[in-house]
């Protein structure tokens, strides 16, 4: 039996970093007040309220006596790119949306401003109250700088991984402290939507003693699991130790009660052994997970305290038996995913996270990619919560770049502390399974590239030595594809050359669906997964998939539609004959790829990926017309342009294309009660039947058989007229406080309550009470205007808004309006 193993020493993958990460941190909670009361002891103090903002440049903005008093005032986390742009001069009552055409991003960054912005902070603790205090930012885009007090404290370059910095120094004695943070977003940086300014949570920690726990120092590692007992090592590492202290750890289950406990006297690194008899364990299936808590005292008082919550689970890979999660076969049904959340953009709040991982889980996704970073804690505290496994990718380039001011000026300099930066902080999720040291990385082939991937891979493996080692290869000629070359080449076999894998555990393949039957006999021991594919490919892929152990799983490009890297997954109609589809551009501005479209609801292709995996029995869709003399044509990452709709501007009798997916083996249709057609299918039909229909409004009924007996039936019905606007939220528990977020979904309605498919009205919402309109908008790809404005053209009846919580507990009332329709309230309570 031949395994995948480490280049280190060759192990096999029977052991497996669980948990979450050492530092993990609650949510927010509830502000009661926005005074600068001071700050106590205790680590975690959620330090996102009451920032004053400027968006620009100015000279002496980091000193502690500026009057900002004239700037704005937000609480975070915050995202400046989403925001509305400065109204024309010609035109000042006009408000624009975040998108300019000038943009330096264009296509890559969805057409969205970047820029340069400060941050200002005032609070209050006195120098003598503490014997450290630490500022720890989750992510900062990009290149940022912090001051204390006029004194700076460091820079940072990487946008996407976690820093902190101790303030001890420079505490002001009479207690009345300035934090200043100057972020810049310059140039062409980043090949999708990044974001701009502090997007994600900031904390600060407040001890009373200089000796600390390391902020990223607890490990928690499954070392065995025999018959049901898991044998558990914990490693804490311990900052500016005197002597006497002891280190006290116990381990709760999910009902609280202590599973073990034990005590040790205080090194700089202590490790403690335990077993867990009856281990329940974290599985995408079964995500159960334990809290460690770890004290260092002095006698009875605790000097400092971390949880780290965490799962007991063992991951290894074989050619024989595929991945295994304790030793189950375990096929990746992945999806990549970029880390904006649509019209609210890169702020990472906890509910966003939440609701974007809660949409994937519903739809069969039991794994994703994040594309082609390190994303938030809270990201991964959902995974780790609802079982979604994680490839934590690190890296979309090493030292040749990939757009004129993209991170391969700071690699060089930085990859070492970035790298264990996020290994050292991530390495205890019990969701990540995988680490990524690189995407289709320029110059990997060559010798310096190939150096550089055995130092990479080296340094994961030191750092954590219990999970695989991956990256995502997209050909082997050492320079990056473009668009156009990725996808010609996609469908050519090629050959994979050696050293483009050398130094890895499992190998993703980028669209070399072609190479897969040739590879794995070129290389038997093997074990790889499709990192990236295209959507229309997905029941070939899944064919192959299901029957090969060494094939471990994909990850569709992508599971969620994003800003950026617009319209590669659009269509058109064009006149018949034209040779191919042009790219897209201006007003093009979300990437239109996605299962999931930008506010949440599925598209064309999720249909079909549920039918492929089990999800549904049967799905319906129905391709829309092409204009007289047109033909559609879809872009590389494309899918026609179908709906579960048979409302359609046409005369009655136009043939249309109606489109049946499913997993029996024979599908009926009849139309407004009569059948007029029955097809049967077999495995080479991969689930689809297509038939041609002449339209004619009512009800256009499919129904799915297997072995003669009914196993889905879906119905399409001829929508009326407009006739109302309705408001719907998607939670029913809400907390409050400026973390919270309520999802709210506008739909265009006839007098039925059907949503009308092509519902284009203009819809103006507003809110009252003890929350605010955080962003309102829906999934239409060219939809360039302002989220902020509270006014926004449904699409395809559909839009979105999203209230933020105030820093008080209370009602919430959203109402909408639009022109000619019947107006919809809809209320509920915070906290």
């Amino acid at each position: 039996m031949s395994k995948t193993g480490f280049p280190l020493d060759r192990r096999e993958l029977l052991i497996s970093a669980v948990g979450v990460a050492a530092t993990a941190l609650p949510a927010a909670a509830p502000a009661k007040s926005r005074s600068t009361k001071a700050i106590s002891l205790g680590r975690n103090q959620a330090f996102n309220l009451g920032w004053r903002f400027h968006r620009g440049i100015g000279d002496g903005f980091d000193a502690a006596a500026l009057d900002d008093s004239g700037w704005r005032t937000l609480d975070l986390p915050h995202d400046w790119s989403i925001e509305d742009l400065q109204p024309d001069a010609g035109d000042p009552a006009r408000i624009r949306g975040p998108f300019d055409q000038k943009s330096a991003g264009r296509t890559d960054t969805g057409f969205t401003i970047g820029g340069e912005g400060w941050y200002r902070k005032r609070f209050q603790l006195e120098k003598s109250k503490a014997g450290r205090v630490e500022i720890h930012f989750e992510g900062v885009y990009m290149d940022s700088d912090v001051w204390i007090n006029g004194h700076k404290i460091g820079n940072h370059r990487n946008g996407y991984t976690p820093f902190a910095y101790d303030l001890t120094p420079f505490l002001a004695a009479d207690g009345n402290n300035l934090i200043a943070v100057h972020a810049r977003n310059l140039g062409h940086n980043a090949r999708w939507y990044a974001g701009s300014g502090i997007y994600r949570n900031v904390w600060l920690d407040v001890t009373a003693e200089p000796a600390r726990l390391d902020r990223w120092g607890v490990q928690i590692v499954t070392r065995r699991l025999v018959d049901g007992i898991a044998s558990i090592e914990i490693e804490s590492a311990v900052h500016d130790l005197p002597p006497g202290l002891t280190l006290h750890t116990r381990v709760r289950d999910a009902a609280g009660r202590t599973m073990w406990e034990g005590s040790a006297p205080a090194t700089a690194l202590v490790r403690q052994t335990l077993s867990i008899a009856a281990a329940r364990l974290w599985s995408p299936d079964q995500p159960n997970l334990y809290t460690a808590t770890t004290q260092l005292r002095r006698g009875s008082r605790t000097l400092d305290t971390m949880d780290t919550p965490f799962g007991v689970r063992v991951i290894a890979f074989d050619t024989a038996t595929g991945m295994t999660v304790n030793g189950v076969p375990t096929k990746l049904r992945g999806g990549c995913i970029h880390h904006d959340h649509g019209i609210i953009g890169s702020a990472a709040f906890d509910d966003a996270e939440q609701r974007k991982v809660s949409l994937l889980k519903a739809r069969g996704y039991n794994a994703v990619r994040p594309s082609h970073i390190p994303f938030s804690p809270a990201f991964l505290r959902a995974c780790d919560v609802q079982g979604v496994m994680v490839i934590c990718e690190a890296f979309d380039l090493w030292r040749e770049p990939k757009t004129p001011d993209d991170f391969s000026t700071f690699f060089e300099r930085d990859w070492k502390k970035d790298l264990d930066t996020i290994v050292r902080s991530m390495r205890n999720h019990a969701s990540i399974v995988m680490w990524s040291i690189g995407n289709e990385i320029p110059g990997r082939d060559k010798p310096a590239g190939i150096e550089l991937q055995w130092q990479l891979a080296n340094a994961v493996h030191r750092l954590d030595p219990t999970r695989a080692v991956t990256a995502a290869i997209h050909g082997f000629a050492g320079h990056v594809a473009t668009t156009s070359e990725k996808a010609s080449r996609a469908g050519a076999a090629g050959t994979t050359d050696r050293t483009s894998t050398a130094f890895l555990d499992v190998i993703g393949y980028n669209y070399k669906l072609a190479d897969y039957e040739a590879d794995h006999a070129r290389f038997p021991q093997r074990v790889f997964y499709g990192s990236e594919s295209f959507p229309k490919e997905m029941f070939a892929i899944w064919e192959k998939t299901e029957k090969s152990p060494w094939l471990i799983g994909d990850f569709v490009w992508t599971a969620m539609d994003y800003l950026g890297e617009a319209g590669i997954g659009g269509s058109e109609f064009l006149p018949a004959g034209t040779p191919r589809i042009p790219p897209s551009c201006w007003p093009w501005i979300n990437a239109y790829c996605g299962d999931i479209d930008l506010i949440g609801n599925q598209k064309a292709a999720s249909f079909a990926r549920d039918v492929l995996w089990g999800v549904s029995a049967l799905e319906v869709a129905v391709q829309r017309p092409a204009p007289e003399g047109t033909e559609e044509l879809l872009r590389f990452w494309g899918w026609s342009d179908e709906l579960p709709s048979w409302t359609w501007p046409v005369e009655p009798g136009r043939p249309l294309a109606v489109r049946a997916y499913s997993a029996g083996d024979k599908i009926a249709l009849e139309l407004n009660g009569r059948q007029i057609a029955v097809r049967a299918l077999t495995p080479s039909d991969h689930k689809l039947a297509d038939f041609t229909v002449p339209y004619a409004p009512g009800a256009l009924v499919a129904i799915a058989y297997r072995d003669g007996v009914e196993i889905g039936r879906r119905r399409l019905e001829t929508i009326g007229a407009p006739a109302a606007v309705r408001l719907r939220t998607e939670r029913s528990d809400r907390s409050a406080g400026r973390q919270a977020l309520t999802y709210v979904s506008a739909e265009v309605v006839d007098a039925q309550g059907r949503i009308i498919p092509e519902g284009d009205h203009e819809i103006a919402v507003s809110v009252q009470g003890a929350g605010e309109l955080l962003a309102f908008g829906s999934a239409n790809p060219m939809a360039v205007g302002s989220y902020r404005s509270g006014k926004a053209k449904a699409w395809r009846g559909r839009a979105l808004a999203v209230i933020r919580g105030s820093d008080h507990a209370g009602k919430v009332i959203v109402t909408a309006h639009a022109e000619g329709l019947k107006d919809s309230m809809v209320s509920f309570r915070l906290g």
